[in-house]
């Protein structure tokens, strides 16, 4: 039989139990993503829109198969959006791609998720470059592009693979690969040695 006291600590050891758990289920749950409230203001089927420079040439261009604008929040969700940058000198121009897209400030931003590709054809005095991962945001007017997802970054027979990406693809184009990177540098072919 149990004394008063230990009924009062299982008691309190009960409590204690409890409340620790219903904190653990309230911390881990996030909250289901609120839906929209509202239909779009307006829907573009086959979307296609280029921006130029001041001499009237093409800094990219923007396809989707759909443009789902939201005025009061200042967004546009795309459909399988294709974005080329075009290069200034003429150089090939960066194709990117995804399944879905997000425009946000006017198109200052560009969120893309699910299956996204960068890739830029070579020439004979630059390799090709395909970039693949799962999530990326694009800065258009600062030539920057970030990703927090794994990467792959595949040139000929070469090929690395990062926890993510921090890419500024103006001339001179650079890229910061935050946390672990793995890379494989294919030896190059040559002459047979006698």
């Amino acid at each position: 039989m149990w004394t008063t006291r230990q009924g009062r600590l299982a008691v309190v050891f009960a409590v204690l139990g409890g409340a620790g758990w219903w904190l653990s289920r309230s911390l881990v749950e996030e909250p289901p993503p609120r839906p929209r409230t509202h239909a779009p203001n307006y829907v573009v089927s086959d979307f296609r829109a280029i921006e130029t420079d001041a001499t009237g040439q093409p800094t990219r261009r923007l396809v989707a198969q759909q443009l789902r604008q939201f005025v009061p929040e200042n967004l546009s969700e795309l459909d399988v959006p294709q974005l080329t940058l075009f290069e200034p000198d003429g150089a090939p121009p960066w194709e990117i791609r995804a399944k879905h897209g997000l425009l946000l400030s006017g198109g200052d931003e560009i969120r893309l998720s699910d299956t996204v590709t960068v890739e830029r054809a070579g020439t004979s005095l630059t390799r090709s470059f395909r970039l693949a991962t799962t999530e990326m945001t694009l800065w258009p007017k600062r030539d920057y592009a970030q990703g927090d997802q794994p990467v792959r970054i595949e040139s000929d027979r070469d090929w690395l693979t990062a926890s993510g990406i921090r890419l500024w693809y103006a001339k001179p184009a650079r890229a910061e690969y935050p946390g672990r990177v793995h890379i494989s540098i294919a030896p190059t072919h040559s002459a047979a040695v006698p």
